[in-house]
């Protein structure tokens, strides 16, 4: 007989260590895995105690369901779990948790207590991991408290590996700006340490979520990116690019997540590093944070431990369309100098550039939210300086974003920026229109409009006609593809603006000029929020005249007039 040991079964303590190999790295994989499950138990207030680095405490607390008294020692038991019931979901897993590991990998290789509530419970109920799961009374606001004690306390081996207190401390602010920025209606409030802490209210607007994201990635990234929303069937990818002349030395600012989860995959890393390929010089790193949204049955999140990585149904498909998303933004970015906007304004369908937040009355948030990418001059020191004897003079002062007051040798002039800009592009796209020198955009994903059959048909029958003013529809069973938008046109509301080109062409106006007029009704305002943008336009409205209806000269007798 060979003196080979016999199988047996792993003693559960021993099993529950191992796993806790497996998904507790560090203080900041604990903090992770509790954090999730407060996101998972709907909590919308989470805070975060962290002493020792995550050595000596770590407290989560959250205003979530909670869990019910009897499924308490359930909770600290391998494999269980509420999340997860059949097979069948394991192709459909919405929940950030499901395995059923990381309470008792954490219990095993640490002192835990557990406390929570549900709404319905006259008292809440307290666990201990290290007193054979009897429960007992205690005093708690609904949703639950995790607390970790002594982490490795009975593993010195690994408390050996641990970093000093600083870097696990980086390392659990790191965890946390990644949740954070993966839940913007979550607010989460942490102490670090006696002298370190982070507050991050809910973050409901696109304003409030762009704050969120400046205090954790920079002001810098924030004043230098584009937001895209892009949609393609039932995926949909929208977020922040930063562009491609503010690369970065590191990878401190990529941030990519898939349903609202945190996530590090090749085939996005590549897919982003392809779309930045040309752009960025070599040894350098893009800025991100980007967000994917995909049915749950195209997506497998079940497979590592930690859950970072993730299996796509159809992985060429979803690098494919990242890849050309970007690239789109990005060489779009490239060629249009782009006039940014308050942070106030709302996301549209297209790149949009971001700038820092201002107040604004109503009538300036509307315009902000129509705001669009428009082709400017690049100005460098040289042209402000030849801008002084320019037509319009030179821009001394710029007030409520849209005014701007110039001087010039012969007199000081106000102009009204909005009006100015809106007449230079309807100028230029009517000229284009009349020359067919129309620039165009194409459209990479696709937007579908639903109409009906009269406008499908319809739309094939001055398919023609539509392409020569830069928009190209493809029929559907029952709906319009958009395909590509004349470029002037490429931050408007693509549906309407369709929907009014069919309407026109509905009621017999069947021909250039008519929908010629309708585009001009569609371009949207800007909003100028610099001097150097003012500058740029003074210089191409040299064409019209010093009496055109936005300009105004401020001589004496017209400043007299106002008094």
């Amino acid at each position: 007989m060979s003196d080979m040991p016999r199988i047996h079964a792993l003693p559960l303590h021993l099993a529950n260590q191992i796993a806790a190999g497996e998904v507790i790295e560090r203080p900041a994989s604990v903090v992770k895995e509790l954090v999730e499950n407060s996101l998972d138990a709907g909590a919308d207030q989470i805070f975060i105690d962290i002493e020792g680095a995550g050595n000596k405490l770590i407290r989560v607390r959250d205003n979530g369901l909670g869990i019910h008294p009897e499924d308490l020692p359930l909770a600290l038991s391998r494999h269980a779990t509420s999340k997860l019931h059949s097979s069948e979901q394991l192709s459909h897993i919405a929940s950030l948790g499901f395995r059923g590991e990381a309470l008792p990998s954490i219990s095993s290789v640490s002192r835990l207590t557990l406390i929570s509530r549900q709404a319905d419970s006259d008292c809440a109920w307290q666990l201990s991991g290290d007193q054979n799961n009897a429960i007992s009374p205690a005093a708690h606001p609904q949703g639950t408290t995790l607390e970790i004690r002594d982490l490795f306390f009975n593993l010195p081996a690994r408390r050996h590996f641990l970093r000093s207190n600083k870097t696990e401390q980086n390392h659990i602010l790191t965890t946390l700006q990644r949740l954070a920025l993966s839940q913007f209606t979550v607010g989460f409030q942490c102490q670090l340490s006696a002298s370190s802490s982070l507050k991050l209210p809910a973050a409901i607007t696109l304003a409030q979520q762009q704050q969120r994201i400046a205090k954790i990635c920079g002001k810098n990234f924030i004043n230098n990116s584009l937001f895209i929303e892009q949609d393609y069937d039932d995926i949909k990818l929208e977020g922040w690019l930063g562009k491609a002349a503010a690369h970065r030395p590191q990878t401190d600012v990529q941030y990519f997540f898939i349903n609202g989860r945190v996530i590090r995959d090749r085939v996005i890393t590549h897919a982003i590093r392809q779309a930045y390929s040309d752009k960025i010089p070599a040894g350098r790193q893009p800025a991100y944070v980007l967000y994917l949204t995909i049915p749950l049955d195209r997506v497998d999140i079940n497979v590592h431990p930690t859950k970072h990585e993730v299996r796509f149904r159809d992985a060429r498909l979803i690098h494919g369309l990242l890849t050309s998303a970007l690239q789109q933004a990005l060489t779009h970015e490239t060629v249009i100098e782009p006039i940014p906007e308050p942070l106030s304004a709302q996301a549209s369908h297209n790149t949009r550039p971001i700038s820092r937040a201002s107040k604004q009355s109503s009538e300036q948030s509307q315009i902000a939210e129509h705001s669009i990418d428009y082709q400017l001059p690049i100005v460098t020191k040289s042209h402000f300086k030849e801008s002084i004897t320019a037509k319009f003079g030179q821009a001394i002062t710029l007030i409520e974003q849209r005014y701007v007051i110039t001087k010039s040798s012969q007199s000081s002039l106000l102009i009204d920026l909005q009006q100015a800009e809106q007449q230079l592009r309807r100028q230029q796209l009517q000229d284009a229109i009349n020359t067919n020198t129309l620039s165009t955009r194409p459209i990479l994903v696709p937007i579908s409009l639903s109409v009906d059959n009269n406008l499908i048909a319809l739309a094939s029958q001055y398919e023609t006609l539509l392409e020569s003013v830069g928009v190209r529809l493809q029929p559907q069973s029952s709906a319009l593809l958009i395909r590509s938008i004349p470029s002037l046109l490429a931050q408007t509301d693509l549906k309407t603006l369709v929907r009014s080109l069919l309407t026109a062409l509905s009621n017999n106006q069947t021909d250039k000029a008519s929908l010629a007029i309708i585009l001009q009704q569609h371009l949207p305002l800007i909003a100028i929020s610099q001097l150097e943008q003012a500058t740029q336009l003074l210089l191409q409205l040299n064409e019209f005249s010093l009496e055109a209806p936005w300009c105004r000269r401020l001589d004496q007798q017209t400043l007299n007039s106002l008094f």
